[in-house]
């Protein structure tokens, strides 16, 4: 391995240094409770590296509901981070395959929390709440997160965005990808 130029104030010493490094493990579980799994879409293709949705790697998707609304079902997707740890923000990558009905990006949700739950514990608590979140148009949205720990991160929807344009009456929530600072 070779490491690079040194630092401006050290130049004479070679050092591996990372600001953060993010990666999720092997061990790294996936849960959602409305999921739909085949050849393109799966829960553990939100966490797969890929920001964009590819033939066989679109991220994830909900099943379909037919409003936007489910907040009576509300649409989650959780995933283990291994250990209690603090989190920074979320990022939220949109479906980039099909647009959404109307335009703008599909299944991207409007209304939803951000919710943890420490390693043993049985409450969730929220850690953000968005509502009324204007569609993307295909850009990821960053959300930072005020004192948030746990070992779980949960995104929880109430209200989906649009349906993808091939499925107009069909509301799901749709990711490409979701990365956790």
């Amino acid at each position: 391995m070779r490491l690079g130029t040194p630092a401006s104030d050290e130049t004479t010493k070679y050092r591996l240094q990372l600001a953060e490094l993010t990666i999720p493990t092997a061990g790294t579980t996936v849960t959602a409770n409305y999921t739909l799994e085949n050849g393109d879409w799966g829960k553990t293709r939100v966490l797969d590296g890929t920001t964009t949705s590819v033939a066989g790697a679109k991220g994830f998707t909900s099943i379909d509901f037919s409003s936007a609304d489910v907040s009576d079902t509300p649409v989650w997707i959780e995933i283990d981070l291994g250990a209690d740890r603090a989190i920074g923000s979320v990022t939220l990558h949109p479906r980039t395959d099909a647009s959404g009905a109307g335009g703008g990006s599909a299944g991207f949700p409007v209304d939803f929390t951000f919710q943890t739950r420490t390693d043993g514990g049985t409450t969730y608590t929220t850690a953000r709440t968005v509502t009324g979140e204007p569609n993307p148009n295909g850009a990821a949205q960053t959300y930072p997160l005020t004192s948030a720990n746990g070992r779980y991160l949960r995104l929880r929807a109430t209200r989906l965005g649009r349906p993808a344009s091939d499925e107009t009456s069909r509301y799901r929530l749709q990711l490409a990808e979701i990365r956790i600072k």
